[in-house]
């Protein structure tokens, strides 16, 4: 019972570090932004005001600050059976990935590569470290396993990770959308890895849960800064890493299926079409978006307003509410 109490206070710990640090670093990073031009107009406003973009760099910067003060247990409590099971070293691997994803969406913020879907080969080969937190090489199907050994842990985990990151980087363009439905989905994610395996593996979750609780409140609507691909990069990598780490990867699956259906819906608009990208909608007088003509069908953002007159806000609240109810499906089927 004492062991249970103290591995809780020492998560609680880790989840406040990445909390407060991105709280006190984003005004900072929002101000420097905006001062050295890094920002976009925030499209679905009357007055169409500038904000800073690259936020995401405060979600990186609460992550390494909990990670940092994360290391005081081990220097403290060397024998602490806590820190021996959950293994601080793979924390840090698990991390290496996640970081490596924050600094490729860096790179594609900075230099916008002109093929879309070029990042999807670059990223790839950055996500074979998983391969040393996988324990379980089988593939799970229905009635039976296939083990896979190396196939799976070299192969269809790094792209299972890049694929998750992809499906967040794209589920954006709406003040907070991006950022709130990686919050649904990473507090669905821990409630079902303390399910299924206590509170060991949450050591891995709670630096960028916290950090990114830190930040959303700043990018929900109105939004005082928006994360930029680093963001969303960031945190998608490290959906799909602790999906695959703690086994969940058919539950991923399946509470990523609104993710999945915006991918679709874009790969058949731009990709099969061959339409011209249009990434914004018009604002009409009363606050609603009119999508444009040939982007109805490319995302669900722009599906909902073509069936529906609503705001940006009304829309955003309604895709969270779909990828809360697949989250709350996912926890009693899965």
């Amino acid at each position: 019972m004492m062991e249970n109490i103290q591995l809780l206070y020492k998560l609680i710990l880790i989840f406040l570090y990445g909390l407060f640090s991105t709280i006190w670093i984003l005004p900072y990073i929002i101000n420097r932004l905006a001062k050295y031009g890094y920002t976009v107009q925030d499209k679905y406003k009357r007055d169409k005001k500038k904000i800073a973009t690259m936020g995401g760099i405060a979600i990186l910067g609460g992550v390494l600050v909990s990670l940092s003060l994360s290391q005081i247990f081990e220097t403290l409590s060397p024998g602490d059976t806590f820190i021996e099971s959950s293994l601080l070293g793979k924390m840090f691997i698990f991390y290496f990935i996640v970081i490596i994803y924050a600094l490729y969406g860096v790179i594609d913020d900075l230099f916008k590569p002109k093929k879309r879907y070029d990042k999807i080969l670059v990223i790839l080969g950055l996500s074979f470290p998983i391969a040393s937190l996988i324990t379980d090489t089988q593939l799970n199907l229905i009635f039976f396993n296939v083990e896979l050994g190396p196939i799976y842990s070299l192969l269809i985990a790094p792209i299972y990770i890049m694929v998750v990151a992809n499906l967040t980087n794209l589920h954006s363009g709406y003040n907070g959308l991006a950022m709130g439905t990686s919050w649904i989905l990473l507090l669905f994610i821990g409630i079902k890895s303390f399910i299924q395996d206590g509170l060991a593996n949450l050591i891995f979750l709670l630096p960028v849960f916290g950090a990114l609780t830190g930040f959303l409140p700043s990018n929900l609507y109105p939004a005082k800064v928006v994360e930029g691909n680093i963001g969303s990069f960031l945190v998608g990598g490290a959906i799909g890493a602790f999906l695959l780490a703690s086994n969940m990867e058919w539950f991923g699956v399946f509470i990523l299926i609104p993710h999945i259906i915006n991918f679709l819906m874009d790969t058949w608009t731009i990709v099969v079409k061959k339409q011209k990208d249009i990434k914004f909608g018009i604002l009409r007088k009363d606050n609603t978006i009119e999508p444009p003509q040939t982007m109805k069908y490319k995302s669900l953002k722009f599906l909902l307003v073509s069936w529906f007159r609503l705001t940006e806000r009304q829309a955003t609240l309604i895709l969270y509410g779909i990828t809360f109810l697949f989250c709350v499906i996912g926890l009693f089927v899965l």
